[in-house]
C-alpha cells in the first residue's frame, strides 16, 4: 500500500502539556491506596496501607459510617445535591433526607438540584458522550455530566480525608493512589469521563489515579481466598479448588444499574488474563426497585402517591429503604408465599381519606389479586414479586450463556461462575443462575460479603496493577493517516498531491477488537512519514471502531479516542525516509498509552484523555 503519511494538522497548535502516567514506574509503590466504587445505587470506599498489604492483603479498611435508619452500611446511596451555584450540597441518605425538605429548609430550595441513579446516563447515552453531555435532576433540570460526577467523587474524597483527620492520620498525597471503579462494558469514552471528573472537579491528582473495571476487581478479591473458601463438590459429589493456574472463571457483578461479566484464566504467579471480551447490560436491581414502586403508584393512584412523598418525605425514604432490604432477602423459589413490606402509616391514612374507603377493601378493587393487608403490612403474593425478578435473571442468563457459547470460550471447562456484587446477596437470583446456565452442572459460587467484593479488589488492584496481565480488547484501535489510493478507498477521499493519487482519513489498524494485549508492553510499531518535504509537525489523531478491519476514520462504528502533536526533525538535515516517527501503543490498567519516536530519538508520549 506504500508509505503512510501523518496529514499535517488543519491548524497548528501547540502541544498540550505533558500528561503523567499514574505510578507508570512499577518501582513506585503507593504508600496508601484508596479505592471508591462508585455505584448506580450505592456507593462506598475503602482503603490500606501498603504495610498492611504486606503482611495481610485482605485486611482491608471499609467504611460502615454510612448510617440510615440506626443501621451501619458499607455503602450510601449514590445520591448528589447541589446548590444553586452547582457547589456541593450532600451525597448520599443525607442528601436524600435533605433534597425532600429543602423548600422549607432553605429559602432558594427551588434551585437546587437532586440526582439519582445518574451513573445510568454513561451506559445510555455511550455512543454520544463528549464534553456537552449532561446529567437530567428529578425536576427536569440539567447539569453537565463531568461536574456531577466530580462532585460525587469530590464528597466521597472529603469525606475520606475528614475520616483521617478525625482519626490523627497523616495524608500524603503524592504517596496515595486512588482508584476508582467502572463497569467493564462502558465505553473508553464514558471511563475517560470518569477520569475527567476525578481529576478536573473532585481535585485529585492525574498522575495518583487508576480507573479499575469492577469484574476484574472482584475477581481480585475472590483470588486471595483461601483454598477452602473456592472449594467446591462437583457433578460427582469430589472436592475440586477452582483456582488452579489454568482455571477459567467468569465473574457477573450483579449492581444496582448494570450486570457486568468478565471471563478470566487464572495464571502461574497469582495473575489473571482475559479470555473474553467483556459481556453484560442493564439488568441491575434498580430495575426492581423501580417497576415495584410503579406498581405501587398503580394500586394507591398516582394522586395519593404524590401527596405521600411531598408530604411525608422521611416516610418515603423509609419505605424505599424497606424495599431494598426484603427485597434482598427474597429466598430460592419455593421457600415463601408472601412478600410483606411494612406500609407507612401516613400513607394507609392518605389513601383511605382519599378514597374513602378502608384498606382491605381498596385492594380488593386493585387490578393486581391476592394483595393481604395484616399488622401494618402489605402482603404481596411472591410470584408477583418474582415476575419482577424474572425480567432482570432473563437478562442476566442470557449474557452469560452467549458467553459460554462463543467460540473462544465454548469448548474450555469452566471452573465456576463468581456471583458478586449487591444484588447477588438475593438467594433467587442465585438460585436462577444455578438453574438457567446452558452449560448444567457450572458450579456458582456467592462469595462471603459479596457486597464490598468490588471496592476490596479495588485496592489490591492498587496495590498490584500487573496482577491483571492481559485483556481482549473491545475495540480496533488507530491512527488516521494518509495512504496510496486503491479500491479499498472511497473516492471522496481520493485527492492528488501533486505526485499520485492518495486516500485521506484512512484508518492505520495497530490492534484489532478481540485480540488478547498484554498489559505495559509496547505493541505494533508502525512507521509514518511526513506528507511533506516541508511539513514540521502534526497531530496523531488517535482512533477506535467496531469492526475488525475499518478502511476510514470517518465511517459508521468509528470514534475519535485522543490525540497529541509531534515534530518531525527538520528536512534539510535527513532525507524523507528518516524522517519517519514511529508510532506504538501500550494498554496498561484501564489507559491507552501512545508514543511516537522519531529517527534521532526523541520520543513523544501520553496518556490520552478519552473526549
Amino acid at each position: 500500500m506504500g508509505q503512510k503519511a501523518l496529514a499535517p494538522a488543519p491548524v497548528p497548535a501547540p502541544a498540550p502539556a505533558p500528561v503523567p502516567a499514574p505510578f507508570q514506574n512499577k518501582s513506585a509503590v503507593p504508600r496508601l491506596v484508596i479505592a471508591i466504587d462508585f455505584g448506580s445505587f450505592a456507593s462506598g470506599y475503602a482503603y490500606q496501607y501498603r504495610s498492611e498489604y504486606d503482611r495481610e492483603p485482605l485486611k482491608i479498611h471499609i467504611n460502615t459510617q454510612w448510617q440510615y435508619g440506626g443501621i451501619c452500611a458499607h455503602k450510601t446511596r449514590t445520591a448528589l445535591l447541589l446548590k444553586p451555584d452547582l457547589s456541593l450540597g450532600g451525597f448520599g441518605y443525607a442528601a436524600q433526607r435533605k433534597s425532600r425538605t429543602i423548600q422549607k429548609d432553605e429559602k432558594d430550595g427551588d434551585n437546587w438540584y437532586y440526582f439519582e441513579g445518574f451513573k445510568m446516563t454513561l451506559y445510555h447515552n455511550r455512543d454520544n458522550l463528549n464534553a456537552n453531555t449532561t446529567v437530567e435532576d428529578v425536576k427536569g433540570r440539567h447539569a453537565p455530566a463531568t461536574l456531577v460526577f466530580g462532585r460525587s467523587i469530590q464528597y466521597m474524597k472529603e469525606h475520606i480525608l475528614d475520616h483521617m483527620r478525625e482519626n490523627g492520620v497523616a495524608y500524603i498525597e503524592e504517596d496515595t493512589k486512588w482508584v476508582i471503579t467502572v463497569p467493564a462494558i462502558w465505553t473508553d469514552r464514558a471511563k475517560g469521563l470518569m477520569r475527567e471528573a476525578a481529576t478536573e472537579v473532585a481535585g485529585i491528582r492525574l498522575n495518583n489515579l487508576t480507573i479499575a473495571l469492577e469484574p476484574e476487581c472482584a475477581a481480585i478479591f475472590c483470588s486471595h481466598f483461601t483454598r477452602e473458601q473456592l472449594e467446591i463438590k462437583d457433578v460427582n459429589e469430589k472436592v475440586r479448588y477452582i483456582a488452579i493456574p489454568g482455571s477459567v472463571i467468569i465473574v457477573v457483578d450483579i449492581g444496582g444499574g448494570t450486570v457486568d461479566i468478565t471471563t478470566v484464566r487464572v495464571r502461574e504467579g497469582e495473575t489473571l488474563e482475559h479470555i473474553h471480551k467483556s459481556g453484560g447490560g442493564p439488568f441491575g436491581g434498580m430495575n426492581i426497585n423501580d417497576e415495584f414502586f410503579e406498581m405501587l403508584v398503580q394500586i394507591t393512584g398516582q394522586d395519593v402517591f404524590e401527596e405521600f412523598i411531598m408530604g411525608y418525605p422521611v416516610e418515603y425514604l423509609d419505605l424505599q429503604a424497606s424495599f431494598e432490604h426484603e427485597k434482598c432477602q427474597v429466598p430460592a423459589q419455593g421457600n415463601h408465599e408472601i412478600f410483606n413490606l411494612l406500609l407507612p402509616a401516613p400513607l394507609k391514612k392518605l389513601w383511605e381519606r382519599k378514597r374513602g374507603h378502608k384498606i382491605k377493601h381498596l385492594l380488593q378493587t386493585t387490578h393486581i389479586q391476592g394483595i393481604q393487608f395484616a399488622n401494618s403490612r402489605l402482603a404481596f403474593p411472591l410470584r408477583v414479586i418474582l415476575d419482577l425478578y424474572d425480567k432482570c435473571t432473563a437478562g442476566i442468563l442470557q449474557s452469560i450463556n452467549s458467553i459460554l457459547s462463543h467460540q473462544d470460550v465454548k469448548n474450555l471447562p469452566i471452573s465456576a461462575v463468581l456471583a458478586v456484587g449487591g444484588f447477588a446477596k438475593s438467594g433467587y437470583v442465585v438460585d436462577a443462575l444455578r438453574n438457567g446456565i446452558s452449560r448444567k452442572g457450572t458450579p456458582v459460587l456467592r462469595p462471603e460479603d459479596t457486597e464490598i467484593a468490588v471496592v476490596s479488589g479495588a485496592v489490591l488492584f492498587g496495590h498490584k496493577e500487573e496482577i491483571i496481565n492481559s485483556r481482549i480488547m473491545p475495540y480496533t484501535y488507530g491512527v488516521a493517516c494518509v495512504m496510496d489510493f486503491n479500491t479499498r478507498h472511497r473516492k471522496e477521499h481520493k485527492y492528488y498531491d501533486g505526485k499520485k493519487f492518495v486516500a485521506k482519513n484512512c484508518f492505520s489498524k495497530h490492534v484489532t477488537r478481540g485480540q488478547t494485549v498484554e498489559l505495559g508492553k509496547w505493541i505494533d510499531h508502525k512507521e509514518y512519514f511526513p506528507d511533506s518535504d516541508s511539513q514540521s509537525s502534526t497531530t496523531i489523531h488517535v482512533f477506535a471502531s467496531d469492526k475488525i478491519d475499518p478502511t476510514h476514520t470517518d465511517e459508521e462504528g468509528c470514534k475519535f479516542v485522543g490525540k497529541f502533536d509531534v515534530k518531525f526533525p527538520p528536512s534539510s538535515s535527513v532525507d524523507k525516509k528518516t524522517r519517519a516517527v514511529q508510532v506504538a501503543f501500550q494498554f496498561g490498567g484501564t489507559e491507552l498509552q501512545v508514543k511516537a519516536t522519531s529517527h534521532d530519538g526523541t520520543t513523544t508520549m501520553e496518556w490520552l484523555n478519552y473526549t
